[in-house]
């Protein structure tokens, strides 16, 4: 059943990704089927109280965060917030935090912005919108960590 979950869920982050590159948006049912999967996973690995816990750290962090963007877009930027951030960028994050256990929802996180970035530095001139496809760039780092960790079976990412 753990494989079938992870799987499904490898699946569903490669057309999220491929949904966000091609349409510059994903379907919002993505969103609910990636929830529910990464937290069917993350809840056979833990405890339902600490699940429940988890989940409430995790959330927590993604609001503070998201809070922050929306001052900085509304002070420095002068604009929404969702003129410079995207609903699916935010349900990704949300994504991620059900997903896993802080610790590993904190280091997957923080590495799949860097890795965006990083991509999206070296594609951006060959793309027709000059927008970050975070939720797909950040559904394809967690995408290759999956299978990396699938195929190596090196760490577990339920816990840390």
């Amino acid at each position: 059943m753990k494989y079938l979950l992870e799987i499904l869920f490898i699946l569903l982050l490669g057309v999220l990704c491929f949904q966000d590159f091609k349409e510059r948006k994903v379907t919002s049912i993505l969103f609910i089927f990636a929830i529910l999967l990464g937290g069917a996973m993350h809840i056979q690995q833990q405890d339902s109280g600490v699940f429940l816990a988890v989940i409430f750290v995790n959330l927590l962090i993604v609001f503070t965060l998201f809070f922050m963007l929306s001052m900085y877009a509304k002070i420095k930027m002068k604009q929404p917030i969702f003129n410079v951030f995207g609903l699916g960028d935010l349900l990704f994050f949300m994504v991620l935090a059900v997903s896993f256990p802080t610790l590993s929802f904190l280091v997957i996180f923080v590495f799949s912005l860097i890795f965006s970035w990083s991509i999206f530095m070296l594609i951006k001139q060959h793309l027709k919108e000059k927008t970050v496809p975070l939720a797909g760039l950040q559904s394809l780092f967690l995408l290759l960590v999956l299978i990396i960790n699938m195929v190596t079976n090196r760490f577990n990412l339920f816990a840390m």
